[in-house]
């Protein structure tokens, strides 16, 4: 499904035209802070994009509820292709390590630096821009196109794709997720849950550690099995091995002098084809099960998947739990032969179809909600979570083009 000569050029000219501008809208909004994993909301970037969507003529453009943002472009049918984009980032960490100012996406060498220049305010600059290219342009869509900026990723991602998909009553057909791709077009990744095992101990002095029942002793034989368990994961020619690590530990302590009243051990769990939560939880009990052999009866644990219920800021309350399916359109898929097609003609290149390493809200819109969801982003995965984080624009500005295409063909 390809691109007529005409929608092509239209398309290119359309973008080049407006590259100063879609590339100084990058600029805006990396300048905005929306990092959820150190308490920031995305409030004012929302409210910048919406205003961008409106200055460039979507036929519609509102937050929802929740807080999303969405501009919508009017197609022949009334299915809806989305094109999602999250809008908030992770903490800039160590100001230190940065060379240059995080929030000041500053340009060089054709590279713009900054917080969620690459993770992924690139893609949501691409697609306000890509969505406006066919709002503007005298051709019309086959589908509603949809371009939504997604709140929460980052601390929990899918969280308000739940909203979108349970509470908008839109028929979407097919999800475009701008994720870091490489330029490439991904079909699947692994899926990922986050569990905790709260362990009750008994408190006593540290001058006398037998009246007390230690939860740390046991956390460490169940860390030491889970480290095992690692090498026991399934495998999946294309998505790779699954992976269970312990990530954090919490202990609840009167002092430094006592013994643990309990103590939690997180894990998180990257999950292949052929494992699923229940899969996950099983293995868990097997750890709990290693050091019941150790500790006997002293041992009590509970296993939980983790819940996640932080207001948006809206002030909308959600609850979701921490499981994210695994997710993988088959090669010769519709949607994955479409979008290769229309990348390939824009791009002109035979474009790699690949998978991400990490997890995206994909892991909602098809792992839970089984709509159809194909990936294509402007950045590198590199790139993504570190300092000097960066994108090459001129990359932005072809996947503007890009998501144009898949706009009218999808």
């Amino acid at each position: 499904m390809s691109l007529t000569t005409d929608q092509r050029a239209a398309i290119d000219e359309w973008v080049a035209e407006h590259e100063d501008d879609l590339v100084s809208f990058l600029q805006d909004i990396v300048s905005i802070h929306s990092a959820t994993t150190i308490g920031e909301d995305e409030e004012e970037v929302a409210k910048r994009i919406l205003e961008e969507m409106e200055d460039l003529g979507y036929d519609e453009a509102f937050i929802d509820d929740f807080g999303n943002v969405h501009g919508i472009v009017e197609g022949e049918s009334d299915e809806g292709v989305m094109f999602n984009s999250h809008i908030d980032t992770v903490g800039p960490s160590d100001l230190d390590q940065w060379d240059k100012d995080p929030y000041a996406a500053e340009i060089e060498d054709g590279l713009m630096y900054g917080l969620g220049t690459s993770d992924m305010k690139c893609a949501m600059a691409s697609m306000v821009y890509g969505g406006a290219a066919v709002a503007n342009l005298d051709f019309t869509p086959e589908h509603d196109m949809w371009v939504t900026g997604e709140l929460m990723e980052e601390v929990r991602e899918g969280h308000s794709m739940k909203y979108v998909f349970e509470e908008l009553d839109v028929d979407y057909r097919a999800v475009v997720i701008g994720e870091a791709s490489e330029m490439r077009v991904k079909r699947g990744h692994r899926g990922r849950c986050e569990l905790k095992i709260e362990l009750d101990g008994k408190s006593s002095h540290a001058s006398a550690p037998e009246r007390g029942i230690n939860p740390l002793y046991h956390a460490s034989a169940i860390l030491e099995r889970i480290e095992k368990l690692n090498e026991e994961t399934e495998e999946h020619e294309f998505l790779g091995k699954g992976t269970i690590v312990g990530t954090n530990l919490d202990v609840q302590t009167p002092s430094n002098n006592a013994v643990p009243a309990a103590a939690t051990v997180y894990v998180d769990r990257r999950l292949t084809i052929g494992e699923d939560e229940d899969t996950v939880h099983a293995e868990l009990q097997d750890a709990v099960d290693s050091a019941v052999d150790i500790y006997g009866d002293d041992v009590s644990a509970t296993i939980e998947t983790i819940d996640f219920d932080t207001p948006s800021w809206t002030g909308y309350e959600l609850e979701s739990r921490k499981y994210m399916p695994t997710w993988l359109l088959e090669e010769d898929h519709w949607l994955v032969e479409d979008t290769k097609s229309v990348v390939d003609d824009v791009l002109q290149k035979d474009t790699e179809v690949t998978k991400w390493t990490f997890s995206t809200s994909g892991n909602y819109t098809m792992g839970i909600a089984e709509v159809p969801t194909i990936g294509f982003g402007p950045s590198k995965e590199e790139w993504a979570h570190m300092a000097n984080e960066q994108v090459d624009v001129d990359n932005v500005v072809d996947a503007a083009s890009v998501y144009a295409g898949l706009g009218l063909k999808l």
